[in-house]
């Protein structure tokens, strides 16, 4: 029995319309045939996965054994929530993704690769601290609230709003096609998608936009799955960003989303505008949807605290 590592498996079995279970069973079938001690937790419901890292991070545990998260970023955030609420909040993560999007993979530069994971892992490497960001809702005093990629208001969230509670997606993501739900709210919400207010202040500023779309906190450049709404905000720069982006005519809209895809010049636009800081307070003068990490938030005003914190990372 290989005695260097264990692992503790977090399976979110539904990920990626399947891509958890097969890279799990790669993984599996590998940690077979290099005789690595492992043992599994499978997530049944939403949140499961942030019980089960709390008590996991409740208890202490050897160097030798790594906690490891199969699933997507939605999954990543409940094992972060879960381990900084613990007693031991600075547990070392791993994380092989297997999501649809896998924005913070890519901006942390992860492999998916099972069999390259378990290699590195076996190098002992030290754990790197790696930023993430959490939020104080001001009206409701509730325990901070982690997220790893963003928290958005506005047209990304209801895109998300709109496709996670689509009851086409689950059918369409037995044949791998869920992606269409997505793509098919972009254009909804391009239509519906209302504008609102938002006052951000942070260094001991404050700004006032109105006729805002969106406006989306942000700990790392990628959201949407690739899409890099900020080039230059990064895991390791101990800062957040709050980037607010005021609502385009069509044809203006095509141009902002052509720089965006092609060479990020967006950011130059003076509907397109962003602020970095430790900590940022955000207020919305009416209700909107929101995300975090690609999870559906609640429908409503917002008075939000975002402040800058860390999680360590096995890769």
């Amino acid at each position: 029995m290989n005695t260097k590592i264990i692992l503790h498996i977090l399976l979110n079995p539904v990920a990626g319309n399947g891509k958890s279970k097969k890279a799990y069973a790669k993984l599996i079938q590998f940690l077979k045939q290099k005789k690595i001690e492992y043992s599994t937790h499978s997530s049944s419901y939403s949140g499961n996965l942030t019980d089960i890292a709390q008590k996991y991070g409740n208890s202490l545990h050897s160097k030798n054994e790594i906690l490891l998260v199969i699933g997507g970023d939605g999954s990543l955030n409940e094992v972060v929530n879960g381990i900084k609420r613990s007693q031991h909040p600075d547990t070392a993560i791993a994380y092989l993704p297997a999501g649809s999007g896998n924005d913070f993979a890519r901006a942390a530069g992860l492999t998916n690769n099972p069999y390259k994971l378990v290699n590195q892992l076996l190098q002992n490497y030290p754990a790197q601290q790696v930023d993430c960001g959490f939020f104080v809702d001001n009206d409701i005093k509730n325990e901070p609230i982690y997220f790893i990629n963003n928290f958005g208001i506005g047209l990304d969230a209801y895109i998300v709003n709109r496709s996670n509670s689509h009851s086409l997606k689950k059918k369409l993501n037995k044949i791998n096609f869920g992606n269409l739900v997505y793509v098919s709210n972009i254009f909804n919400a391009l239509i519906k998608q209302n504008t609102f207010s938002v006052t951000v202040r942070a260094n001991e500023k404050e700004y006032k936009y109105d006729n805002v779309y969106f406006t989306t906190t942000t700990n790392h450049p990628y959201f949407g799955g690739g899409v890099a709404i900020l080039p230059k905000a990064n895991i390791y720069s101990h800062v957040l960003d709050t980037v607010v982006v005021q609502k385009p005519n069509f044809i203006k809209f095509i141009k902002l989303f052509t720089k965006l895809i092609k060479d990020g010049s967006h950011v130059n636009d003076p509907l397109f505008h962003y602020i970095e800081a430790q900590e940022i307070h955000i207020k919305t003068n009416i209700p909107e949807y929101s995300q975090i990490d690609g999870e559906s938030g609640p429908y409503s005003k917002y008075d939000i605290t975002f402040k800058i914190d860390y999680f360590n990372l096995r890769k």
